[in-house]
């Protein structure tokens, strides 16, 4: 498995994007403390999907397929409180 390049989020109480969700085959971890909800740019720790402290997310094959590296693609999280550190390793060489 070739990484060609990591991110490093600090994600809040209000949606912040997610560096580095946007390309096909990324690797989320949660670095923090406490639970990161993902959604789109209105998500909420009551609609999110939650990772939990330690825990990795990805997207399965065919979904990440479907990323084309745009600004759009990107997923965004929300903390209940404070701030957790979000990080992301993309597990296939892509043009950043």
């Amino acid at each position: 498995m070739a990484i060609a390049r990591q991110f490093a989020t600090s994600v809040g109480t209000t949606a912040t994007v997610i560096e580095g969700t946007q390309f096909p085959g990324f690797l989320l971890y949660n670095n923090g403390a406490n639970t990161v909800f993902l959604g789109d740019s209105a998500v909420t720790t009551s609609t999110g999907f939650p990772v939990l402290t330690a825990t990795e997310f990805s997207l399965d094959e065919v979904s990440s397929r479907s990323l084309r590296g745009i600004a759009s693609d990107r997923l965004y999280g929300i903390v209940a409180a404070a701030t957790e550190d979000v990080r992301v390793l993309l597990r296939a060489r892509v043009n950043v």
